[in-house]
């Protein structure tokens, strides 16, 4: 249950934040924008651990190069967000992410990527996936 509340709180500071970057873009450019909020955030995460004084940096020579690059994928994701919430408002692009998150996730779950056990997908998948795709389709009209 604690960890469907921190993703319901992630999912709602996703829209926040992306609502934010879309303003923030409009007043002085989207790729400024993503810099800021890069920035910002990185400020925030160097906080959090000095508060939370349980992390060690020692263990960080153990992951793996491709993952070292995850903070990269941060700056295209804001930059795709920011253009999309000025193409599409909030409520498609909260929506469209969503999908394109559980889609990619079904992939790499199906696959077995990153170790992880080899998910079955049935018609519930399925049927939820299109259900998903009909619904961003509903909002867009």
């Amino acid at each position: 249950m604690k960890g469907i509340v921190y993703a319901c709180l992630a999912g709602a500071f996703l829209t926040l934040q992306g609502t934010a970057n879309a303003a923030i873009g409009d007043r002085i450019g989207s790729w400024q924008a993503a810099a800021l909020t890069q920035g910002t955030g990185f400020i925030a995460a160097l906080l959090l651990v000095w508060l939370g004084r349980k992390a060690s940096w020692r263990s960080l020579k153990e992951v793996k190069l491709p993952y070292l690059f995850g903070g990269a994928f941060a700056a295209l994701i804001l930059i795709s967000n920011i253009t999309a919430f000025h193409m599409n408002g909030a409520a498609v692009t909260v929506a469209s992410v969503l999908f394109a998150q559980i889609t990619v996730t079904l992939i790499m779950e199906k696959s077995g990527w990153f170790g992880r056990t080899v998910l079955r997908m049935g018609a519930p998948q399925w049927a939820g996936l299109g259900l998903m795709a009909v619904g961003i389709i509903c909002l867009t009209f």
